[in-house]
Order: structure tokens, then sequence, then C-alpha cells
């Protein structure tokens, strides 16, 4: 065979005869090395360099260029479902920090993701901000400033996942229900029984706070919706202290979840009052 027909090809071929005999899938430890490789290579932190002419300025520039041209190639293998989308979580994770040089391809590599699964592509989100999370918590020796920019960011990132969802709720309803639950399930997520202090990830609700203007108000206050759902989560913790710092961001969270009734673009539904002239 020629070099071209050895090449990954997408799973889809198995549909014709004719083609799955080229279909090559990667297994786990190669989309893991794959994955690494691109985070390696494209967003390892180099020191500023100062340039002192023009040849090694355009040298820069070709640098950038190939870096951008492993990224793409990377975003097509999760758009042809050739790597698992939940390994793109520590790219997602990229899209703030590295806006300037790479966030057009990551937005776009998390539109083709969406295209593929919502809700997926949510939970890969989801995965994403837990990384950087227990990243920064990691560097903090196991605390959170709630006021460092580098947590700002992190809110910023999750702000920015929840307006990617689109413009229709109904569309992407699942999909950031699915990403809220797992978010629950996450922040209060123990080692061991409740010992009377917060669970490790109780700030991560603070993230998920920033994410709860894509709700809609039935999947907020329903019979079946998220507050009904965390109240059955907390039922495990036994009672919880109102006045605690340390349980601040579920209340910011809860708040959140009881704000307005207005149903998101509500405004837009009702019949325009016509003036008479």
């Amino acid at each position: 065979k020629q070099w071209y027909q050895r090449r990954v090809r997408a799973p889809q071929l198995k549909q014709n005869a004719t083609y799955s005999s080229l279909i090559v899938v990667p297994d786990k430890s190669v989309q893991i090395r794959l994955r690494d490789y691109v985070i390696t290579t494209v967003f390892a932190e180099e020191e500023p360099q100062q340039f002192q002419d023009e040849d090694e300025e355009e040298a820069k520039t070709e640098v950038l260029i190939e870096k951008r041209r492993v990224l793409a190639s990377f975003g097509k293998l999760i758009a042809y479902n050739i790597i698992e989308m939940r390994l793109a979580a520590s790219i997602f994770a990229q899209y703030v920090k590295s806006y300037q040089d790479y966030g057009d391809i990551v937005k776009h590599i998390m539109s083709k993701a969406r295209e593929l699964n919502r809700t997926k592509c949510m939970r890969t989100q989801l995965l994403s901000l837990e990384q950087l999370f227990e990243e920064l918590r990691d560097q903090n020796e196991g605390r959170i400033d709630r006021s460092s920019e580098e947590w700002t960011k992190i809110k910023d990132l999750a702000h920015r996942f929840a307006l990617m969802a689109g413009v229709d709720n109904y569309k992407s309803r699942q999909a950031v229900v699915t990403f809220h639950r797992e978010g629950i399930i996450y922040c209060l997520l123990r080692n061991g029984p409740p010992d009377g202090n917060p669970p490790s990830n109780i700030v991560f609700f603070d993230i998920l706070a920033e994410t709860t203007f894509k709700l809609m108000d039935i999947d907020k206050k329903g019979p079946k919706g998220l507050l009904a759902f965390l109240e059955e989560q907390l039922m495990r913790e036994g009672e919880i202290p109102e006045d605690e710092i340390e349980w601040g961001p579920l209340r910011t969270y809860k708040t959140a979840l009881v704000g307005s009734m207005q149903e998101p673009y509500a405004y837009y539904a009702q019949p325009m009052k016509r003036k008479l002239v």
C-alpha cells in the first residue's frame, strides 16, 4: 500500500466497504501521546525574547505558523472523531490564556466538537475547568484565593464556554443541565464521610455560578430542576452553617439558581405594542 493508504482514517468510512480496510483507529495510549505532544509543542511557555533584526522576527513568525498548523491538525482528529473528545480538555483550557495566538483555532475545535455532540462537548469543557481549578489549588497549597487574577480568568473561561453553547437555549438545554449536574457532584465530592468541614471542591461552585444564565427557569427551580437536585445531594452533608465563609460559594450558586423568574429571551417572544399615531 502507498503511504497515504496507511494514514489514520475516520471511523465513518466503515460505512463504505471499499474504504473500510484503510481505517486505523489509534488506541488510547497513542491518543494521549498525541495530545501531550500538542500541549508541549504548541502551548509550552517560552521566555520573552528581544529580536535584533527582521530575520529573527520572521523566524518567530514561522515557528508560530508551524505551531498553529500542529494545533489545527489535532483539531481535525477531534472533528473526525478519531481522537476521543475528552482528551481535548487540556486544549480547551488554553482558550483564554493563549487567545492571541491560538484562540481562533481552539474556538473552532470547540465548535466542531459541539456539532459532534453538544453534551460531550460541555462535559469536556467542564473537565477543562476542573483541571485548571485543581492545578491552581495545587499551586497554592490546597487553597484558592477567590480575589486572585488566576481565579478570575478561570471564571471568565467558564462564562465564555457558556456563551459558546449558542443562542438557542432549547438546543443546548440537555447539555447545559448535564454540565451543572455533574458540576454539582464534583463540588460536593469527598474522599470520606462528612466531617463538618466543606468538601475540598466547594469553591468550584463559583465557576458553576458563571454559567447559570444559560439555564432555563424550569431547569433551575422545577420539580426535577437543579435546585432540587442540589438539595438532594446536600442531604448527605447534614446541617450546613449559614454564616460560615467556607460555604460561601455554595450560597453564591444557590442565589444564582433562584434569581430572576424571567425566561431567557422571553422579552423578544412578547407581542410588540404598536404606537398609535
